[in-house]
Formats: structure tokens, sequence, C-alpha cells
């Protein structure tokens, strides 16, 4: 609770005769308008903000911030430039600027935010900091703040921040979405490292080109605080662009190494990985449970970010070894019969390119996939996955992922365009398909289910249905 006029204390806006009242809360959703509450007209693809402002008035808000040209200036309507910006200054000011009361690490980049992030989040565990993780596993440790999106609104992202001062976390990492970026989620935020992973096809329903997706990204690293330090996988091409466009951005390697983090001695064939990092005159050797290529450069990054800021290489190695698992990610399922049976969150062919590698390099076995493109999201890279599948399977299954408010079977479609062969199955049906896949699983072959990881949903026509691929597996061998 907080005097009104030191909320929008930094806002500009016509002078006006503010209501002598508290502020109990800042919301962009007239559903959640308490009374005490200020409400954020916000302007979003499917729904204007401005349309709710009764509603949100009826519920209780003292004030109501715009940047329409619908509404007009009143006593309790407040016009500004930028809503966004004005939005990260009021919860600035309402939480007392809890991003300045922690070291703030932001990640981004098509794959691999998540599994650096935990692997960070792991050797920083065993430095025994106190670190919050946020991301599209959720926030790790639970803390009674749920989110769906990968980096969340800005009102949520501010009161998550809250919550970690209050419980005296001294670390966040948070997984930076282009969308937040472009969305202005983590407006008036700054960090203390920026990381960058790769940049591969994906999200160009939202981005209209790869530029304009690349360009997103690129504004994390104008978000640093005045000691905040850059850090990216140069052996990506954008990554190369951001170290050439951001001064005094570290390079990290796996193939040169006149650059600031460079690894060899790597080995990602046993089942396991094993490295050696160098940097100025050290070295750090490192052993992983995880495995492949891709989870190399994960662990790298992650080590470095943690060198950057001064993690001792000791506390680095045990978290490294100690990440043994990353959910949602290359995740293994258990079952009676004791098959391979995999499940990834991958949804790009880069990322399906990455894990069928790795797998077919660790265990040289007969591929199976089941996969499938969501609904309401790029469709330029649904042929693409298809052919990535193919390349490397004997047998694929195209099944629902998220269809959202998209046709299944013109998804489907899109999808099938893509190959060239006919050892493939189409399901209306994600169920279906995976029951129809583990009834066809031989002993000697490996299945990999793509898209969902653990969720535990089905978004179909806006409404989120219980689904869950391990219960599916689950239930099928114990009958």
């Amino acid at each position: 609770m907080i005097e009104i006029g030191k909320v929008l204390k930094g806002i500009s806006f016509e002078p006006l005769e503010l209501p002598n009242v508290f502020v109990e809360g800042l919301t962009n959703s007239s559903s959640k308008v308490e009374k005490g509450f200020i409400f954020f007209a916000f302007k979003g693809k499917k729904y204007d903000g401005n349309d709710f402002i009764d509603d949100a008035f009826k519920n209780g808000a003292c004030i109501v911030i715009s940047d329409s040209d619908k509404v007009s200036p009143q006593n309790n309507i407040i016009k500004v430039d930028n809503i966004r910006a004005a939005a990260g200054i009021a919860c600035s000011n309402f939480y007392d600027y809890p991003q300045n009361k922690m070291k703030l690490i932001g990640i981004t980049g098509t794959n691999g935010k998540t599994s650096t992030s935990t692997i960070l989040k792991s050797i920083l565990d065993a430095d025994n900091k106190k670190t919050l993780q946020i991301g599209t596993s959720g926030i790790i440790p639970l803390i009674g703040i749920d989110t769906s999106l990968t980096t969340p609104d800005i009102f949520d992202l501010y009161e998550i921040l809250n919550h970690a001062v209050k419980e005296e976390f001294k670390y966040v990492i948070l997984e930076v979405s282009s969308h937040a970026l472009s969305q202005k989620r983590i407006e008036n935020i700054f960090f203390d490292v920026a990381a960058f992973t790769n940049l591969t096809l994906d999200h160009l329903d939202y981005h209209n080109s790869m530029e304009e997706y690349f360009n997103e990204k690129l504004k994390l690293f104008d978000l640093k605080k005045d000691n905040g330090r850059s850090i990216v996988i140069s052996d990506d091409k954008y990554g190369r662009r951001i170290a050439e466009l951001k001064s005094n951005t570290k390079c990290v390697s796996l193939k040169k190494e006149n650059v600031d983090y460079f690894c060899k001695a790597q080995n990602t064939n046993d089942f396991s990985i094993k490295g050696t990092l160098i940097w100025d005159r050290d070295t750090l050797d490192f052993h992983s449970k995880l495995i492949g290529k891709f989870n190399l450069e994960n662990i790298v990054l992650s080590a470095a970010i943690a060198l950057e800021i001064n993690i001792s290489p000791k506390s680095i190695s045990k978290g490294i070894k100690n990440c043994s698992n990353i959910n949602g990610r290359l995740h293994l399922i258990q079952n009676r019969s004791n098959q391979l049976i995999f499940l990834d969150y991958g949804h790009t062919p880069d990322a399906y390119l990455k894990v069928l590698k790795t797998l077919k390099d660790n265990f040289n076995k007969p591929l199976k996939v089941l996969f499938g493109a969501g609904g309401g999201r790029d469709k330029s890279k649904r042929p693409k996955m298809a052919a990535v599948v193919e390349k490397f399977t004997v047998e694929s299954y195209l099944a629902p992922d998220n269809p959202r408010f998209e046709d299944i079977e013109s998804i489907n479609a899109d999808v099938i365009n893509g190959f060239l062969k006919s050892n493939h199955y189409s399901f209306n049906d994600r169920k279906e398909a995976l029951e129809f896949a583990l009834k066809n699983l031989k002993p000697e072959e490996i299945l990999i289910i793509f898209g969902k990881g653990t969720e535990e949903y089905q978004e179909i026509d806006g409404v989120k249905h219980f689904y869950s691929d391990i219960d599916i597996i689950n239930n099928f061998y114990a009958n």
C-alpha cells in the first residue's frame, strides 16, 4: 500500500487533481482489479483494455492509465505517451525497485534458455547462493505465484521480484523471450549479465522476418546495469553479430580458441559430457550426466556466466555434475519394458536436429518420432520440421500439439508438405497417436516425443484441457 503520488512519480502526464488514496495493486486485467488498484489499459492483439475501463472502475479501480486515442484525460483517467513504459515506472515505484536488490541474469535465444538457466541455477546452488529461476518451466522453487508465459507479464514479474527480495533470494535467472522484449514486459529492469544462446527459425508468425526477430533479441543487450556484462555463444552467427554490435561482449566458443571462453577436450558420445573450459590462463575440467553437443553449449555458457559473476571454479564443476536432468528436455521416461522413450520440449527444426543427432550418435538405434506443430504460430517452420524428422527416423507420427484456434487437419497438411517419403502416420488426436506409437515400438528402437515435454495441458479453441504424455505412457505400460 503506497500513496498514489509516489506510485506515479516519474510518469509524465497532464496535471490533474489526483484522488487522495493509497494504491493497493497494479494490473492490466480488469477482472483482477480490486479496490484501490490502478488499471493499465493495455492494447493487445486480441483485446483492447480501453474497452474494459468501465469494468475496472466497477471493480474498484482508483485510477486508469491509458495511451489510447479512444479516451480523454479526466480526474480518474490519466493519459500517457507510452503505457508500457509508464507501467515499468509505476511497478518500480510500487514495489520499491526490487530489481536493484539482487543480481539479475537474463538469458535469451531460440533454444537452450531453460537448459542454460537450469544448469546455472545448479551452479549457484552449489555455491550456496539462494537463487530463483523464472522461465518456461515456471518458477523454481515454487513461491505461490503462477505464470503461463516464458517471461511473465510486467505486473507478475515485479510481484515475483518483490517476493524474491522478501524471501532473501540473492540471484534471479530470467528467461527473456523475444515477445517479452517486443511487448516491454521487462521495462525498467536492468541486468547484471545478459546472455545469448542461439537464434533459429521460430516465431515468424509474430516477427515479420528473422532480422526483426534478431533485433528484438538484441534489445536485451541494452538493458544492462552500469557494471553489467554481456556474453554470447559466438559459434552462432547471430551471437557473433551481437558481439560486433555491442562493445565489451564476451564470447564463448566450442570451435575457436581466440575467444574469452573456449571449450576443448569435448566428449559427448559416452552417455555423458566431459570437457575443459579455458579462459585467461585458467582451466576448468567438468563432467556432466547430460548428453548431446547442444547441452555442451548450454553447460559452457552457464559456466562462463558463473565466472563473470565471480563464482568459484569448484562450485561450477560441482553444479554441472549435480545437474543430471533438465525437466522436459531429452527426458527419459522409465517404463516396465525398459524401452527408450524420451520427452523433449523442442518445437523448432533446429531443436529437432540437435536432439535427433544426439540420440543417433549416442545410441545408434533406429529412431521413431511423435511430433506436431502448434496452432496460431509460425507456419513457415512446419514443413521444415517434417524434413528434419524424416531425415533421422524409420517412422514418424504426426499429432496435435496445441492446436489453439487452428484446424488440426490444416496444421497437419502444412507439416506433411515437408515429407518426401511415406513412412509417417497422421493423427487428429495426440493420445491415439501416442498409443499407436507405443504399440509399434520394438525393443531395439527409440521413441522421441517432441513438443510438450512435461506439460500437462493441451490448448484447443482457447481452452486448456488436461493432457499428459507421461500419464498416457504410464497407463499404457500398466495395462
